[in-house]
């Protein structure tokens, strides 16, 4: 006889909840974006009279022909990757050489250098002092003054220390039997075994880059050197400006919409975001629980 297991009425009820709750939320959020994509593609008469909704009324890429029709714009792009690139590889670089030095007990600084990143947790310079910062160290108008500023963070030294923690000890005691110095143990033993760490903080890292547009509108005045978001934004305000005053051909002979351009730079932005996404999924779902681990 074969003994089935008994479920109890409310364990089913609370899935049904629990399933229909999570469908509302996953509708939620698809649906603003869907609709995004659609009034960027819809007629201008369509998004005027409110008929566009999940999918796009017409077709119409006179926005994204307005963004991407500037070589600017592809300008922009490369600076914003460089920038990117650049500094996710320093941010997860001296992050990790300084966590792991913190991690280490027989280091004599360990406790005052800890005392110093917490009290940048709670207290900061400010922007005044910070340009002017930027300006005596003759950074302005330069790469670096986007990407040395956002090398370290307190808060993910103390992450990364907590999560090289949870790794034996045994491990780096054995390495140093062998013969291995500190940069081997670090990049032999602890990088490789931490590769959710990375893939979630350096994801968290590129779309921090990718996103930044404060730092650069106050330290970058070459046009050349403007990322992708200061451009997007320069077009934002030209197309508030077209609905505001109804200038503009394009306006006048109805071939375009203020909201064209406007989710047509939202979409500009996000989707390189969105094709990175997928491929660091895995490890980002496993680094989200990093935070939880104690120090």
């Amino acid at each position: 006889m074969i003994n089935k297991k008994y479920i109890h009425p409310s364990g089913v009820l609370f899935d049904v909840v629990l399933v229909i709750f999570m469908l509302l939320l996953m509708l939620s959020i698809i649906y603003p974006f869907l609709n995004i994509i659609a009034v960027s593609l819809s007629t201008p008469t369509a998004i005027a009279t409110g008929q566009v909704g999940w999918f796009p009324v017409g077709l119409n890429l006179k926005g994204y022909e307005m963004i991407f029709g500037r070589v600017q714009i592809w300008i922009a792009y490369r600076n914003t990757i460089i920038y990117a690139v650049i500094g996710t590889l320093l941010n997860l670089l001296i992050t990790s050489m300084i966590s792991y030095v913190l991690m280490l007990r027989e280091f004599v600084l360990r406790k005052p250098i800890t005392v110093l990143l917490t009290i940048t947790m709670f207290f900061s310079g400010g922007m005044v002092p910070s340009y002017i910062l930027i300006q005596n160290l003759g950074l302005m108008n330069t790469i670096w003054a986007i990407i040395l500023p956002s090398c370290v963070s307190a808060y993910n030294v103390f992450i990364y220390r907590a999560f090289f923690r949870n790794i034996p000890s045994e491990m780096r005691e054995a390495a140093f039997i062998d013969g291995a110095g500190e940069w081997r143990i670090l990049f032999g033993i602890y990088v490789p075994l931490s590769k959710a760490l990375y893939a979630t903080f350096g994801l968290f890292a590129i779309v921090g880059f990718w996103n930044m547009w404060f730092e650069p509108l106050l330290y970058i005045k070459d046009n050349l050197k403007q990322p992708v978001q200061i451009i997007l934004r320069q077009i934002l305000f030209t197309s508030q400006m077209i609905a505001v005053e109804g200038a503009g051909e394009a306006v006048n002979l109805n071939l375009i919409n203020p909201k064209n351009i406007q989710f047509a730079c939202i979409i500009a932005t996000v989707w390189p975001v969105m094709c990175i996404y997928p491929f660091l999924q895995k490890y980002f779902e496993k680094g989200m629980m990093i935070g939880a681990v104690k120090g």
